[in-house]
């Protein structure tokens, strides 16, 4: 094996999330204090590191399993590489294969609006402007010239998606609730894109027993709280989903 190889460390069970005790584990490993460690133990997804050298994350790997989590090192490149993802906007969109993988996330979405406005001296410091010209003779601008400024404003929303792994060929269809025409689920349809997006999932599992699910997908079908979901961008769920390819690659 080349000096120059990198390795990835990953996690071998995939039905359990827990990042404070993955955390106390990095932290155990590392050395470090425990609050240095929760984020990164929130943001490993199974990943827990790429691109290391070989003696560092067999090291680490060691570490961890003394702290009891199940982990195994391989090379970096022996990860799972995503296809691109494909919009799926009707259940007609879907392949009839059953998918591999079924994975589901609710991520806060931030959209940022810029507008104009006219900026100037209020009414009040109109009125005081005017009677320090009348007492003083003085013409005194309070407040300042009429300007104009621009104002971004930021609005976060919730939206709810699913991607779906296919093999032979590698496909991944993605499902944005908001998007997405659920009139499939006929007299069953609710008014919130939430529900009927729980609705579909129940249904795309049930065709496919065979397909994994990711922790948002167990999470939305049990009725958990959104709040337990913890994918903080779509970075996350696609990390998820590589790790979970991987194992299922690797028949763990």
């Amino acid at each position: 094996m080349s000096d120059t190889a990198r390795f990835a460390l990953i996690q071998l069970d995939r039905d359990s999330r827990d990042p404070m005790a993955l955390a106390k584990a990095l932290a155990a490993a590392r050395e470090t204090p425990v609050q240095d460690q929760v984020l990164a133990a929130k943001k490993a997804w199974g990943i827990l590191a790429e691109d290391l050298p070989e003696r560092e994350a067999r090291a680490l790997g060691q570490a961890l399993q003394s702290s009891g989590v199940k982990c195994a090192v391989g090379p970096t490149g022996a990860l799972a590489k995503l296809p691109a993802g494909e919009p799926a906007r009707a259940v007609d969109a879907l392949p009839d294969d059953e998918p591999i993988l079924v994975a589901a996330a609710g991520l806060t979405v931030s959209t940022f609006t810029t507008r104009t406005e006219e900026k100037g001296p209020s009414a009040a410091q109109k009125i005081t402007s005017a009677a320090v010209m009348m007492g003083t003779g003085i013409p005194l601008k309070i407040g300042g010239r009429k300007r104009t400024v621009e104002k971004t404003q930021e609005d976060k929303s919730l939206v709810f998606c699913v991607d779906l792994y296919y093999e032979a060929p590698a496909r991944r269809l993605q499902i944005d609730a908001s998007r997405f025409d659920f009139s499939c689920l006929e007299q069953r349809m609710l008014y919130q894109a939430q529900g009927n997006l729980k609705l579909l999932l129940g249904d795309l599992v049930e065709a496919a027993p065979g397909a994994w699910l990711n922790h948002g997908a167990r999470v939305l079908l049990e009725g958990q709280p959104m709040r337990t979901m913890g994918y903080g961008s779509a970075e996350d769920l696609e990390r998820e989903a590589r790790w979970l390819l991987t194992l299922r690659a690797l028949g763990i």
